[in-house]
């Protein structure tokens, strides 16, 4: 018996770079495992997913992706004739409804809190409906979850399945270590990382202002890596945010303890990870923008590696307090301080160790993501 088709339609796929991007490439190879996939991604992005049967739109801008994506993934719907059509965020739900519609296949999305809350009229008024006539709706988050039922999507519908990560083999740590720090010329000192898009709903201004001239005081060796760049490739573009951090630095003379490093690659990140006493979350509670989840968590908890994060939005799902590092009520910047200052004193609880971040990342390997990921399928796949 030939396996049923499955037609992915995302924006958020490789060669574009970031979280969303990473989880659409490991759904795909998912989807390939069992069923017949075809792909209608951006420009470049059938040199990653290798599917044989593909169709490529402009990502940008809005308006030539919109008209793109749908008319590239009318004619490949019509060619493949899938069973299912799965978009992998809210941004594709136009071009993936009208995909299902006219070939008769099941609509399933993958929605992230910001796919629910964006505060943009025409999204409200057509890609939010498409949104809920969707026969399945896959969520990030419990804090998705509770956006999505609230925002009118039928609750039977709901299913949450956070995002997977890639468990790295750590035994070469101390080498790797050292290969990145000699790389940035980071001596001996103890690292701090903030991981992401340079957006300002992840608080890295505020960070700075609030908690470096302290943590400073107590540890003025100590630096702060800022790893991403601002979001130009993102549908909500954003520019600026990168110097707004640089002149933030430059005021309070903090050149010496703060680097921003830009995009790098995975490798050199997953080296990051091996050198850093922490991953720093200081996420901020904003109207119609929110984090969803917090995937660079997982990331660092696989790496063995505790989170100090503020308990904003889905970050809750992502931080196990006491197992893979230690939640802070929102904005308290005081007890946040403090914390990372108990951190690099080595004066914390002791709960939090290596192995109990490891032990917690191992529930989000790709490979139970795949297994959660075929089971909730299983209900519109007959």
């Amino acid at each position: 018996m030939p396996n049923k088709k499955i037609l992915m339609v995302t924006r958020n796929f490789p060669p574009l770079i970031g979280g969303m991007e990473k989880l659409n490439f490991h759904i795909c190879q998912v989807l390939s495992e069992s069923f017949d996939v075809s792909v209608s991604g951006p420009k470049g992005s059938a040199q990653f997913h290798g599917q044989p049967h593909f169709s490529e739109f402009d990502a940008s801008p809005l308006w030539k992706y919109v008209l793109s994506s749908l008319i590239k993934t009318l004619r490949l719907s019509v060619k493949q004739k899938p069973d299912v059509v799965f978009c992998g965020s809210g941004s594709a739900i136009l071009a993936g409804f009208f995909a299902a519609k006219f070939t008769g296949a099941k609509l399933v999305c993958y929605l992230h809190g910001l796919d629910i809350v964006v505060d943009n009229l025409i999204y409200r008024r057509i890609f939010l409906p498409c949104i809920k006539k969707s026969d399945l709706v896959i969520v990030n988050s419990n804090h998705s979850r509770i956006l999505a039922i609230n925002a009118g999507i039928n609750n039977r519908k709901v299913y949450v399945l956070p995002p997977g990560t890639m468990l790295p083999q750590l035994d070469n740590r101390q080498e790797r270590e050292e290969r990145f720090r000699k790389s940035y010329d980071l001596g001996s000192a103890p690292i701090l990382l903030i991981v992401g898009r340079l957006t300002p709903r992840k608080g890295i201004v505020e960070f700075i202002t609030n908690i470096m001239p302290r943590l400073l005081r107590e540890h003025p060796q100590s630096k702060l890596l800022i790893i991403g760049a601002d979001a130009t490739a993102a549908i909500n573009k954003q520019f600026g945010l990168k110097q707004k951090i640089q002149s933030h630095i430059g005021a309070l003379a903090m050149e010496n303890n703060i680097h921003l490093l830009g995009t790098i690659n995975d490798e050199c990140l997953s080296d990051a990870f091996c050198s850093a006493r922490a991953l720093i979350f200081p996420v901020l509670e904003l109207a119609n923008d929110v984090e969803g989840f917090g995937m660079v968590a997982i990331e660092a908890a696989a790496h063995g590696v505790p989170t100090i994060g503020f308990s904003v939005g889905g970050v809750p799902d992502a931080i196990k307090h006491g197992q893979s590092g230690w939640l802070i009520s929102s904005g308290n910047y005081a007890n946040m301080a403090q914390q990372i200052i108990n951190l690099l004193n080595d004066s914390n609880d002791n709960r939090v160790t290596v192995d109990t971040a490891i032990n917690y990342a191992k529930e989000f390997s790709w490979e139970n993501f795949g297994m959660k990921l075929k089971n909730i399928l299983a209900e519109v796949i007959k």
